[in-house]
């Protein structure tokens, strides 16, 4: 049985959890709008990490990047199923209408936090606070970017989980040499030299010569970033981090596809910072 006061807080937060109509904050936040969530039951998640509603549709968990490693992936998969255990109030935002190439929809999980009367909490945002994982910058997560992104600075700024390993570590944009070899989502981070282009592709350089590291977005998707606010050309001589995949074939570079895989730094978020390592 749970408690009048957490009975209480869940009618204020998803008193209307029925069918959204359109326009509605479902629409607008996604996956990070809980009033618009609906309760769901979730089997007992495996070793492979997937999570399956007991109806029978698969989800991904949107702005989470599970770790590599088995002992990493272990530690996740306990922490889902203490978080998704029968008994447990589990409530489910926005799985995509179009399931991706594995079949998954991408969804929001909101689950109990913990003690008596907390407040649900987003599964992505409590699993990358507590360091198991990271934000992975996919489309449907960029409304809820700031809290997942908050959680994981504050994980990696306590060392906790997977920013005691090295194999996390926010690399150096000018150290071109330490990208090569790098497998998986990598965060680089640096100072914008200069801007170029070249055909279809714009350029954020990250150096001077041919071999340092750029991001490269092809001009098509720049609407997407001024949609979002971003704007890739005023980005020379600001310090930022990017998250994505390193190709090394002409060079470390790193394609970016949406607004999210850039973290525009301010304040004391510098690269030759310990902290932050």
């Amino acid at each position: 049985m749970f408690g009048l006061t957490k009975l209480r807080h869940l009618f204020l937060c998803v008193g209307a959890v029925h069918a959204p109509a359109a326009g509605s904050a479902q629409e607008a936040a996604g996956v990070c709008a809980l009033e618009a969530a609906v309760p769901v039951e979730i089997a007992p998640p495996g070793s492979d990490l997937e999570l399956w509603t007991m109806d029978g549709r698969r989800l991904t968990l949107s702005g989470l990047e599970p770790p590599s490693g088995a002992a990493a992936r272990e530690s996740l998969q306990r922490f889902f199923a203490e978080r998704l255990r029968s008994g447990r109030l589990v409530f489910l935002a926005a799985p995509t209408a179009t399931p991706d190439r594995w079949g998954a929809a991408a969804a929001g999980l909101f689950v109990e936090g913990e003690g008596s009367d907390a407040p649900l909490v987003s599964l992505a945002e409590a699993a990358i606070g507590a360091g198991l994982a990271r934000f992975r910058p996919d489309p449907a997560a960029f409304a809820c970017r700031n809290g997942l992104l908050a959680a994981e600075e504050q994980a990696r700024r306590r060392k906790l989980g997977l920013w005691t390993s090295g194999e996390y570590h926010i690399l150096d944009a000018g150290r071109p040499e330490t990208l090569f070899g790098k497998k998986g989502m990598v965060l680089v981070e640096g100072v914008v030299g200069a801007i170029g282009e070249a055909g279809g592709s714009l350029y954020l350089n990250f150096g001077p010569r041919r071999g340092d590291f750029a991001v490269v977005i092809w001009k098509r998707n720049l609407e997407t970033f001024a949609r979002a606010g971003t704007s890739p050309r005023m980005l020379t001589g600001r310090r930022v981090r990017v998250r994505g995949l390193i190709d090394t074939a002409f060079g470390p570079r790193m394609e970016i596809l949406s607004p999210a895989q850039i973290e525009l730094l301010l304040g004391d978020e510098r690269v030759g910072s310990s902290e932050r390592r």
